[in-house]
């Protein structure tokens, strides 16, 4: 049986049954009375008993309102204390449990953005539902939810991811193999690793908030174009034959500088004449070229900034972002940033030669934003479409595109993720037994990734093998990245080890750590293009991960040798 409870601002509940659905269940937005601001629906089939063999899956145990992409994880039927947890933020919109040796996979297909995940157990019983969250002037689309039976093998969380997948594949989404057909930019980015070059930058946190030409705060150059160069040139030195350069805070001001203002090109750095010099030494080499650019930032420095572009709230004021290096933030509509700012930008820096994946920043890292101004309204839905537009077009322009974080509404329209869990250390919430990597399952094969923050200069981590093994665990492309340390607080969220090259020997230590890095990964590039099917832990840190292809991984983090393969290390072999 399905139960849907309408919930009014003052509590009361109005509650509905229907009988249970086989694969579909929808609620008509014309169908809700006014007043309700929440709308849960209770499946019987994801409630269990403390002491049933089984468990739920969550695609993300974040459970604050703002924040950044954790782990998936388990919810084992174990007994415990009275406990309920609220997860606001999917990643992915699915939900889902095994019980007694079935499964059954949820996902919200209408109103995907706009709902809450409960999991809960009381007095020994779990369960796990969405929680809508309607408008002041109700729901803008119908409540829809699909959900897909899972038996023998497919029967768990891997089981799911490759529902999942099927489902994406299905829906609009094309693997990463044939994608690169029509895209050869993406079968070169799988060759090499990608290097992020921070060229330039002004203090974060900024000690002038609006800013103009006049008060502007001084910008911190740490590579010149002429040092990219020669940086270049010590990766074709030391024999790496394919990388993607992507060059951030190229523009003026330096990273986040004058946001949505690209121009002039920064002249402390070298100017325009210094970066077609990049793009051409790139192309000599036979390297890609890509930069970074922001969107969905904006300063009022900028003189491209305008408030009638900006997201407004119910009562027509600009929303304020967060504060760096131009200053207090805020958020252009999507559509608007489109139409004003992504096209005309991706035609210039197309026309200035660079070739590989655009960057923009932020896109797919956080949820969309409802924007309330009369000229350009956007549920968060409609904003999704227009982000996810202005990544396709980067793709169309540039060879590929690619953001910052794992949620999937741009999935279909982008190449790269540059964190698909931001913060992998997180503790889970009390409910939650165990961390799983689903999100991997589901998107190996689809798209380019940098499993997660501690992943990032994983080749320079000498005292530490974890990050590496985590990376060629989780199906990673290795990234290197020049000056990942900006912030004036100290706050080194991608990790105190970095890339530098203010001298010639700091610069030719971290290539030949991403040269030894780039002859282990020669061996394992192919599995880019395949999908990861099934992901098994064996032992503590020890993970069996099994690819489309037949290929088999056994990663050993251990201090034991497991199974022959010696401790910090892995062992592939064809399992056909």
């Amino acid at each position: 049986m399905l139960i849907i409870d309408l919930v009014k601002s003052d509590g009361t509940r109005e509650r509905r049954c229907c009988p249970e659905p086989e694969n579909h269940f929808r609620l008509a937005k014309e169908e809700i009375p006014a007043g309700v601001r929440y709308v849960e629906i209770r499946h019987d089939a994801f409630c269990a008993r403390a002491g049933e063999d089984g468990y739920m899956v969550v695609p993300n145990t974040f459970m604050g309102e703002e924040g950044n992409p954790c782990h998936s994880a388990l919810i084992r039927f174990r007994a415990r204390p009275d406990t309920e947890a609220c997860f606001p933020r999917h990643p992915m919109p699915l939900y889902g449990i095994v019980r007694n040796g079935r499964g059954l996979l949820a996902v919200v297909t209408g109103m995907a953005l706009d709902y809450d995940l409960i999991a809960a157990c009381r007095n020994g019983e779990y369960s796990l539902y969405p929680r809508f969250r309607l408008y002041e002037d109700g729901a803008p689309e119908d409540l829809e939810l699909r959900f897909f039976a899972l038996e023998g093998s497919e029967a768990d969380y891997s089981g799911m991811a490759r529902r999942y997948r099927r489902y994406r594949l299905e829906k609009d989404c094309v693997p990463l193999r044939e994608r690169s057909r029509r895209y050869p930019v993406l079968a070169e980015m799988a060759e090499g690793p990608l290097v992020r070059l921070r060229l330039a930058w002004k203090p974060v946190p900024p000690p002038v908030l609006e800013q103009t030409p006049e008060n502007e705060p001084p910008i911190h150059v740490a590579m010149t174009f002429d040092r990219v160069c020669e940086l270049m040139d010590e990766f074709h030195r030391q024999g790496i034959e394919h990388a993607e350069f992507q060059l951030v805070g190229w523009n003026k001001s330096g990273h986040d500088g004058r946001f949505p203002d690209l121009y002039p090109v920064e002249p402390l750095l070298g100017g325009e004449e210094g970066m077609r010099n990049v793009i051409a030494r790139a192309h000599a080499y036979g390297y890609l070229i890509s930069c970074h650019t922001n969107v969905y930032d904006s300063y009022t420095i900028a003189s491209r900034w305008r408030r009638e572009d900006m997201i407004k709230d119910r009562n027509g004021e600009i929303v304020p972002g967060g504060r760096w290096g131009g200053g207090q933030s805020y958020f252009p509509c999507p559509k608007a940033a489109y139409e004003h700012y992504a096209v005309q930008d991706l035609r210039e820096l197309k026309a200035f030669g660079f070739r590989g994946m655009h960057y923009f920043d932020v896109m797919s890292i956080v949820p969309t934003r409802r924007c309330y101004d009369p000229a350009h309204p956007l549920t968060r839905t409609e904003a999704a479409r227009w982000r996810a537009k202005t990544m396709a077009l980067a793709r169309e322009e540039i060879g590929a595109s690619g953001s910052e974080g794992p949620f999937d509404f741009c999935a279909a329209e982008m190449d790269y993720v540059l964190y698909a869990i931001f913060t992998p250390d997180a503790p889970l919430p009390p409910i939650c037994d165990e961390k799983i990597p689903l999100w991997f399952l589901v998107y190996h094969g689809i798209l380019s990734y940098n499993p997660t923050c501690e992943t990032v200069n994983s080749a320079i981590r000498t005292d530490d093998p974890d990050p590496e093994l985590r990376m060629v665990e989780y199906g990673g492309r290795p990234f290197a990245y020049f000056y990942s340390k900006f912030l004036s607080s100290g706050v080194n969220w991608m990790g105190e080890q970095d890339c530098t090259a203010a001298t010639d020997e700091e610069m030719r230590w971290c290539v030949s750590r991403i040269r030894e890095q780039y002859d282990r990964y020669r061996e394992l590039r192919d599995l880019q293009f395949e999908f990861m099917e099934r992901y098994e832990t064996l032992a503590e840190n020890v993970a069996l991960i099994t690819y489309s292809g037949g290929s088999v991984l056994l990663v050993n983090r251990s201090d034991q040798t497991y199974d022959g393969v010696p401790p910090h290390s892995y062992r592939r072999r064809n399992s056909r």
